[in-house]
């Protein structure tokens, strides 16, 4: 009797942990395309591939591209997002995220509208990889809203807009999740003239490293101080990370030589 009991209580144990899943979710960022669908496959290519480095189960979160990240709705990121990690992320399985771009401004306004942590909320998400991360905005989507006076772009140029970005939620609220960031500086003529300090020819570090105010950065870290200003109005200034966000600790401050869409291939960070 005893053994057969023994024999049930290992069944039992080995059952509950094939069940139990550790996913990487991605979450895409802009795009012309809808991605949307929530499961194994990568709906209209977004990660094209790129989603490899990251081994184990995974799990795509898709939308349309063009649509504000901040919304909700059919084919729009906060529903998916809500649906997804309620169905991947809760009970016996535990997730960790990957975003890339605009897909962080989403992943981020989430998780700070929660109104508690993401674990007293029954979600088990061990970190967020924010590639590239858009959550700060983009001076390209301030440029194409200034020069076209606000006729120009589609809704989610709208909410890249550097102001509305980082107006939209509370950055310091993560839900209890950390972030980690990984940013690039291969940027591009034309593009990078318009974007202050590094950047992967789409965002500013100012943006993919998390940091509380605007401004031309070139280092990724906690706190910086920088001189600005032209003599003799020259003066120090100071970035802070937003709290709960870190640089990915495999990087150095100087980021990564890889562009916006390079970027898209560090999941596993």
């Amino acid at each position: 009797m005893k053994k057969s009991l023994f024999g049930m209580a290992i069944l039992l144990f080995v059952s509950l942990g094939l069940q139990a899943q550790t996913h990487t979710i991605f979450i895409h960022g802009k795009s012309s395309k809808n991605h949307n669908g929530i499961g194994t496959t990568d709906v209209n290519n977004y990660w094209a591939g790129m989603s490899n480095s990251v081994p184990g189960s995974k799990i795509f979160i898709g939308y349309d591209g063009t649509t504000d990240p901040r919304t909700y709705g059919s084919s729009r990121a906060q529903t998916n997002i809500s649906t997804g990690l309620t169905n991947n992320c809760r009970g016996s399985n535990s997730c960790k995220i990957v975003c890339h771009s605009a897909g962080c401004y989403a992943i981020e306004f989430w998780l700070s509208n929660l109104g508690a942590t993401a674990s007293s909320r029954g979600f088990n998400i061990t970190k967020v990889t924010a590639l590239a991360a858009a959550s700060g905005g983009s001076e390209l989507a301030s440029a194409l809203n200034g020069i076209t006076f606000g006729f120009g772009g589609n809704a989610m140029d709208k909410a890249l807009i550097v102001s509305t970005a980082r107006s939209s939620f509370n950055h310091n609220n993560t839900g209890g999740v950390p972030i980690y960031h990984v940013p690039g500086y291969k940027g591009m003529f034309g593009a990078s003239a318009i974007l202050p300090g590094e950047d992967d020819y789409a965002v500013a570090y100012h943006s993919a490293c998390a940091y509380s105010r605007v401004g031309g950065v070139s280092k990724c870290q906690s706190s910086l101080t920088q001189g600005e200003g032209i003599w003799p109005f020259r003066s120090n200034v100071t970035y802070n990370q937003y709290s709960g966000h870190f640089r990915a600790p495999s990087l150095s401050s100087a980021g990564l030589y890889k562009d916006h869409g390079e970027l898209k291939a560090e999941g596993n960070r």
